[in-house]
């Protein structure tokens, strides 16, 4: 791979994905190259700052979606058959993908002894632990969207997150805590070319293009 193919990977996770074929499976080795992507992320003292959860039947996706979405209190800016449709329909068709990608901060890692070791100082703040563990959640992100271009797919990253709503019983298994769910992202193979959608408020939802940047070097 040349220095132009690695950018070209690189600009295609920049579109939201949300459109996908639904049709296709995405098979177990594939999974776990993912997820081995992600967890194989820098992290400070290569703690296990984040949990990972993959999630790839229909049912678990279906249930799952309906948490991408803002809470009722901050639809205000909306008009009233927006508010209406964004309640009862899904409002982030990125999280409808093939596989669906879950990331928690491990807030347990926060005090651990292998923290504690490695880092050789005072347990920080759970605010401060989200903060700086959100960033190495990003990292991972990341390189699975990265990987999941490698093998002809795309992805949708979802921030709008009502925590809320999901129940107790999801995450038992887990050993997380609902409320700390940083990121959803949607995996799978497009259904069209264009990677947009017409959202259930009936607007079209498309990503933006890159803003220029500069590039400083000394």
């Amino acid at each position: 791979m040349d220095s132009k193919e690695y950018l070209d990977i690189i600009k295609q996770t920049q579109r939201c994905q949300r459109n996908w074929d639904l049709d296709k499976t995405v098979d177990d080795q594939t999974i776990d190259f993912l997820i081995e992507s992600g967890y194989n992320v820098a992290t400070k003292q290569n703690l296990n700052s984040f949990k990972i959860v993959c999630l790839k039947t229909r049912k678990e996706i279906e249930k799952w979606k309906t948490v991408a979405r803002n809470p009722d209190s901050e639809l205000s800016y909306l008009s009233n058959d927006d508010i209406k449709s964004a309640k009862n329909n899904h409002q982030n068709p990125q999280t409808d993908a093939n596989l669906l990608f879950l990331f928690f901060v491990n807030m347990d890692e926060r005090t651990s002894q292998a923290r504690r070791d490695r880092e050789c100082g005072p347990d920080p703040s759970a605010s401060e632990w989200r903060v700086k563990k959100h960033l190495e959640v990003g990292l991972a992100a990341q390189a699975i969207s990265t990987a999941a271009v490698i093998k002809g797919m795309r992805s949708g990253m979802c921030g709008c997150i009502w925590s809320n709503i999901i129940k107790d019983d999801w995450v038992k298994d887990w050993k997380v805590n609902k409320h700390d769910l940083a990121l959803m992202m949607g995996v799978g193979y497009p259904l069209h070319k264009d990677h947009t959608a017409i959202g259930n408020t009936g607007k079209h939802k498309t990503s933006f293009a890159k803003r220029p940047y500069e590039k400083i070097i000394q």
